[in-house]
């Protein structure tokens, strides 16, 4: 197989030559050996764990909404909702049907479960 020829003048070895320059001055940056990939001063470092954002949830019941100690009707009562009051939702499990809805969410600050029967989530919630 034949070898190309390069260009006159050796012009593909300079264009390479420039590229290879460019390249080399992004990766360093202007202070030479920084670079822009390097942490910035008074940045957080890497390790700092980055925020949670919780799904929003709002109560659309008819009359206050019991905050459960387990995903089911038969569990202890910790506080109550008022309706249009909203609230954090941590995370969604299966637990006892509601209205025909199996579904419950933990809620973030209140360490407890409301059926999602009766909270509207503005968000897709994780799973548990």
């Amino acid at each position: 197989m034949p070898v190309p020829k390069s260009s006159e003048n050796g012009t593909g070895m300079k264009k390479s030559v420039v590229m290879c320059a460019l390249v080399t001055g992004l990766v360093l940056g202007p202070t030479g050996g920084a670079g822009w990939a390097a942490p910035q001063q008074g940045a957080a470092p890497a390790s700092a764990a980055p925020r949670v954002a919780y799904p929003v949830g709002e109560v659309v019941s008819d009359a206050p909404l019991h905050v459960r100690q387990k995903p089911t009707v038969y569990s202890g009562v910790v506080t109550t909702l008022r309706p249009g009051r909203r609230v954090l939702l941590n995370c969604q499990a299966r637990g006892g049907w509601v209205d025909g809805n199996p579904v419950w969410y933990r809620l973030q600050n209140a360490k407890g479960w409301v059926s999602a029967r009766y909270v509207h989530n503005h968000k897709p919630v994780r799973a548990c």
